[in-house]
């Protein structure tokens, strides 16, 4: 395979990905918007260019089962087939063989598979005898380690597959074609049946884009936005470029006093105004929005609701909500537990619902906004909450706690975040296995962030994720203890006072507080904390710094305030690397 098959291969694979994610969430549409035809439109297209596409680019394997999805869909869309939940769930079953393929093929383009048994099912619903299993729809753990090549039988390629193989390899040596010979050359690939098909769905598309121009008109000129595919190393390598810049020009800000001539301290200036824009800019191409992740929840929701027979509505909130992709990608896999243990532990059966006088759907919020430098997720729940004395039972039967060990409610329901604690009695394929919740918090603690529960017996559970927008580049104020320079979080810095004798007080079991305006706050000075020799001042001799925090604000006593600058974080040091309330 040369560089330039490589190169068309790997582009298809990376928006077959993009299509696949597409298709899943107009399925899941489908199934609450069953006579609508131009989501019918919409669908069909997406399996039309995945089937059309693979094709071309030699994927036969993946163009003859497309093939047969695309004539289920087509037949759906003729209304001769209906929609149920069971053909729902088998045009998303489809796209999950789909998407194992593209997996597959991304780790080795050879890779060959057998979809007889699910080209069977659809053969059945094409002949209207298909019911969906529901055990199924049973969503299973999302997938870590993806099966080995050895796993799938070995199928060779139709005869036209082969010609079309052959005919786009004799291509491959010719000279590079342009974008729009390379659209027309695909174009050629589409199988006849279907040509009246396509010029329809292409009039269509024009239609609406026609529409869209019209919509626009006295709205000045449009601008398109053209993307290009940057791959990550490279952002952090930027990254890591833009950090050492902040330093070298925080340096320079430091002997600022030294300078005399007029057009080098001007020079300075917009040397500093033009790396924080250029920070700014670093930093947000590593940001993506969480678009994407909270509607893949959208699925996890349904399957495991189907399974268990419950109805679920699922509210998202705030999903255009972005975050460094680094953290995204450890993120998906607590979330996914999470809201499965929502629809499962915290909702309500439909009939205990309606027993104690709630509605029979049941109902989960995903939610996200900014607060502060932190990201926070809720995923909130109307079901029953967690009982204290419920999990206190299960805690002594299964050894975690003795019987004569006394904890707190908020304690007791810390406990399902304890490694192979699990309330259920069954093991089933949703859960039981004690195993999720634990590595939940492990997850998120390892993303410097923290998730927390709020329940009330009876009305539902809230789950917290409060993680760290990023950890590279912040706006700090340099504060001076001594001899030694500390940084504080601009965004978490409240205000700034010198204490007097009358707001300082001794709190039994806490220590040095402040009482300011009939609030107290505990008084924390960070020679102490770290262990440090030097002398302590008296606090009315210090400036204390009021730090918001989400539990309670505190007050940090410093001898100074320098500046304000931009200040990059390094990872801790071992001999503090397990200090709360310390960053880097």
């Amino acid at each position: 395979m040369d560089e330039f098959e490589k190169e068309v291969k790997t582009d298809f694979l990376f928006e077959a990905t993009q299509l696949l994610n597409d298709a899943e969430q107009a399925f899941l549409a489908l199934e609450g918007n069953k006579d609508n035809p131009d989501l019918m439109n919409e669908i069909f297209r997406l399996a039309h260019n995945l089937k059309g596409t693979s094709r071309a680019v030699g994927f036969g394997d993946v163009a003859e089962f497309t093939h047969e999805w695309e004539n289920l869909i087509l037949k759906i869309k003729e209304g001769k087939i209906a929609v149920t939940d069971s053909i729902v769930s088998l045009l998303l079953e489809c796209n999950d063989h789909v998407s194992i393929m593209i997996k597959m093929l991304t780790m080795d383009m050879d890779s060959k598979f057998d979809s007889k048994e699910i080209i069977a099912k659809i053969h059945l619903a094409l002949g209207g005898n298909y019911v969906a299993d529901n055990a199924h729809a049973a969503p299973a753990e999302v997938i870590h380690d993806i099966p080995s090549a050895d796993m799938f039988e070995e199928d060779t390629l139709t005869d036209s597959d082969s010609e079309m193989l052959k005919s786009f390899e004799s291509n491959l040596h010719a000279e590079p074609m342009t974008s729009v010979q390379t659209e027309e050359r695909a174009k050629s690939f589409f199988p006849s049946e279907h040509k009246k098909e396509v010029a329809a769905q292409e009039s269509n598309a024009v239609e609406a884009k026609d529409k869209k121009v019209q919509d626009i008109k006295g709205k000045g000129p449009a601008v398109e936005d053209d993307n290009i595919r940057v791959s990550l190393s490279r952002v952090e390598k930027l990254n890591d470029v833009v950090g050492e810049l902040v330093i070298i020009q925080t340096v320079l800000n430091q002997h600022r006093e030294e300078i005399v001539n007029p057009l080098m301290l001007k020079s300075l200036s917009q040397l500093s105004k033009l790396s924080k824009e250029i920070q700014n800019i670093s930093m947000s191409l590593r940001m993506i929005p969480l678009k994407q992740t909270f509607q893949k929840m959208q699925r996890i929701v349904r399957d495991t609701s189907k399974a268990l027979n419950k109805k679920v509505h699922l509210e998202l909130i705030g999903d255009e909500t972005e975050i460094d992709k680094t953290v995204l990608e450890h993120l998906s896999d607590p979330l996914v537990h999470i809201v499965r243990n929502a629809v499962d532990h915290g909702l309500e059966s439909t009939e205990n619902r309606l027993a104690v006088g709630k509605s029979e759907e049941g109902r989960v919020t995903l939610k996200a906004y900014h607060e502060g430098n932190n990201l926070v997720i809720e995923i909130k729940d109307d079901g029953k909450g967690i009982n204290p004395k419920v999990i206190r039972e299960k805690a002594i039967e299964k050894n975690v706690i003795s019987a004569n060990q006394h904890l707190s409610d908020e304690d007791l329901v810390n406990l399902v975040f304890h490694p192979g604690f699990s309330t259920k009695s069954e093991v089933s394929e949703i859960s039981g296995r004690g195993v999720g919740m634990d590595v939940v918090k492990t997850n998120i603690e390892k993303l410097s962030g923290e998730v927390k529960i709020h329940t009330e017996v009876g009305k539902g559970s809230t789950f917290r994720v409060v993680l760290p927008l990023t950890l590279a580049i912040i706006e700090g104020m340099v504060t001076k203890i001594g001899d030694e320079r500390y940084i504080i979080p601009l965004a978490q810095i409240y205000e700034s006072l010198s204490p007097t004798k009358e707001i300082i007080h001794h709190v039994n079991g806490v220590g040095e507080c402040l009482n300011l305006r009939g609030q107290v706050l505990p008084l924390m000075r960070v020679s102490k904390a770290l262990g440090r020799t030097a002398k302590e001042r008296p606090a009315t001799e210090q400036i204390a710094i009021i730090v918001n925090s989400e539990e309670r604000n505190f007050a940090v006593l410093v001898d100074d305030i320098t500046h304000q600058q931009q200040v990059v974080i390094k990872k801790l040091g071992e001999e503090i690397t397990n200090q709360k309330g310390f960053m880097g």
